[in-house]
């Protein structure tokens, strides 16, 4: 291939995306339809530009069968030999035995098979969870960097945990998702007549279909934990319940997060062969979503197989000149937090090491008092004045810092819904700390800078406890070399109201309720003098690009140009900028 095609190829802004919803039944009883979705794949990589294949889960019907696993083993090594990056998730036929009628929980099958030893050797492998049962990837395509996460069935919190650790890492590049149970379409399943309307599984149907994995979450706190938090997922992609559908939630950010099912294993011959097809074209900002079927040759004509996504890719990436980083207990090797309450009606009691702290406004629900409940938080060891991952450069510029919160209780006072107040903390505290030991309580102004941000104490819609709140010109005087002793949460004071908010705390067992602080800053982003001379003969030339293009997609590299991480399309553009 000529240099000039080679470019074209790399900075081409379509490319397309395979799905493989539940093969589960292929593995078991029809390998030749497997193979020839997978074949096809192979066969079609350069005329449709494939880069990436995701595997909805159900790879196997029975999780401890043998012979099933040999059958997808044949059909996915398909992929490995022509040289496709691809993921897999795990679906509850993975990891369950089912077919002998046991319902233990069997997840070393799966992570045999597809943990971190299986792509340990390959460029675009981002990672396996500390259990081998979730999976992550990264290429670059389309002119912007990609990260696919595959997550267990029904992810649960450990794996969560996980994700969100390379979600804060890769805040510059495009997240998608891809787990296996986490949509339904009710409507179109039950003819029209749903008990339920479609959409996310909704809690009452785990009490008839419980949680498969161990540690399992429900689709509501998988949305609300992980998916709308994390502004860089623009997708996410289900198998598990036979039909298809696709609905639009809304990010933090407010930007759309396209949620799509398929799933075809009650058609003829176990699924007929369907797969997906998903052209990602980045110049016109959409995703072009078809159903295809290899062994048939045919496409799907219903309005729920074709579909077009809107995705302003750009939007849900950090500009080049910012950096992010993210504070919670527990993630990325993060443990400086600090929090407590302190309680009036127990004025010498300390609860620093309670997983809840309160903030209210009549601690001893009284009609005769008000004693209050002060909640404080801190997070320490926050900057560097050199350069160390997962701190902020002391004094530097900060573009937004946000409080994220969970509340464990809410008010639920029918008469009264209070407001709850962040005031910068002006004096020292421990966990240790107590109301008498800090002279009576918190006051201002002696003791309480002004008020920096304020939340409602009343859930809004009720099923949710998130709290988010604006910290930046906090944040950028603590930068700016101003002494950090935290935020304190105080009450306001409602005549009648003996209700309070419990708020989960850095010891909280669940890691993803954990207070969480997430900061971006900008950074230097001048290119180096002569960016793309890497074999330092003095010029920017042939040479060159194959030293990067043999280093392509990967992380910790000294071809690294733009400093993002990861050999892409960024540094192929800075070598091009100093061609000659």
């Amino acid at each position: 291939m000529m240099i000039s095609e080679l470019l074209m190829v790399s900075l081409s802004q379509t490319f397309t995306v395979i799905g493989l919803p539940d093969t589960q039944n292929y593995s078991q009883s029809f390998p030749q339809i497997f193979r020839a979705q997978t074949q096809w794949v192979s066969d079609q990589k350069d005329d449709r530009d494939i880069q990436f294949v995701s595997h909805y889960g159900d790879v196997v019907n029975c999780g401890d069968q043998l012979d099933q696993w040999a059958n997808a083993k044949s059909a996915l090594d398909l992929l490995d030999a022509t040289g496709i990056p691809w993921g897999v998730s795990a679906g509850n036929h993975d990891i369950k035995p089912y077919c002998g009628g046991d319902d233990q929980y069997i997840p070393e099958f799966f992570a045999e098979r597809y943990g971190p030893t299986k792509w340990d050797d390959q460029p675009y492998f981002a990672g396996c969870s500390p259990s081998g049962m979730s999976n992550a990837q990264v290429f670059s395509a389309g002119g912007w960097d990609f990260l696919w996460l595959h997550l267990e069935c029904d992810v649960p919190t450990r794996e969560m945990v996980w994700a969100q650790a390379l979600l804060d890492r890769h805040r510059d590049r495009v997240a998608v998702v891809t787990t296996h149970r986490y949509m339904q379409d009710a409507e179109d399943y039950t003819a029209g007549v749903p008990l339920v309307p479609s959409g996310r599984f909704p809690d009452i149907w785990y009490i008839f279909e419980g949680i498969y994995s161990d540690g399992g979450n429900q689709a509501e706190e998988i949305y609300r934990w992980l998916v709308r938090r994390n502004p860089s997922i623009c997708m996410v992609n289900c198998g598990h319940f036979h039909e298809e559908f696709r609905q639009t939630s809304t990010n933090v950010n407010g930007l759309p997060v396209h949620e799509v099912l398929a799933d075809y294993q009650d058609d003829p011959n176990g699924g007929d062969g369907w797969l997906r097809i998903m052209e990602f074209d980045t110049e016109l900002e959409e995703i072009r979503v078809e159903s295809y079927s290899p062994t048939l040759d045919q496409y799907r004509t219903a309005d729920e197989s074709i579909c077009t996504l809107p995705v302003t890719f750009g939007a849900y990436v950090l500009p080049p000149e910012q950096a992010f980083v993210a504070f919670q207990e527990g993630i990325n090797g993060y443990d400086g937090t600090k929090d407590t309450w302190i309680n009036e009606d127990e004025p010498n009691s300390s609860y620093g090491g309670d997983d809840t702290r309160e903030s209210d406004d009549d601690t001893s629900n009284s009609i005769f008092t008000d004693d209050q409940g002060q909640a404080l938080l801190r997070f320490d060891d926050l900057f560097t004045e050199n350069v160390v991952v997962g701190k902020i450069p002391l004094g530097s510029s900060i573009a937004q810092a946000r409080l994220v919160l969970e509340l464990q209780d809410d008010v639920d006072t029918p008469f009264a819904n209070p407001d709850f107040y962040v005031h910068e903390v002006m004096v020292p505290w421990e966990e240790s700390s107590t109301w008498n030991s800090l002279g009576n309580g918190l006051s201002i102004p002696e003791d309480l800078g002004d008020r920096i941000a304020i939340f409602p104490g009343d859930n809004s819609p009720s099923s949710d406890f998130g709290r988010s709140m604006d910290l930046t010109a906090l944040v950028q005087r603590w930068s700016d070399g101003q002494p950090n002793w935290g935020v304190a949460i105080l009450p306001e004071i409602v005549t009648g109201n003996d209700d309070g908010i419990s708020i989960w705390t850095s010891e909280a067992s669940n890691g993803m309720v954990r207070p969480r602080l997430e900061v971006t800053y900008v950074v230097d982003t001048t290119p180096p003098s002569r960016p793309g001379d890497l074999d330092d003969d003095g010029l920017v030339g042939v040479n060159d690009l194959i030293l990067l293009l043999s280093a392509w997609a990967m992380t910790d590299s000294p071809f690294d140009l733009d400093g993002n991480g990861t050999v892409d399309t960024g540094d192929l553009i800075f070598l091009i900028s100093a061609w000659g």
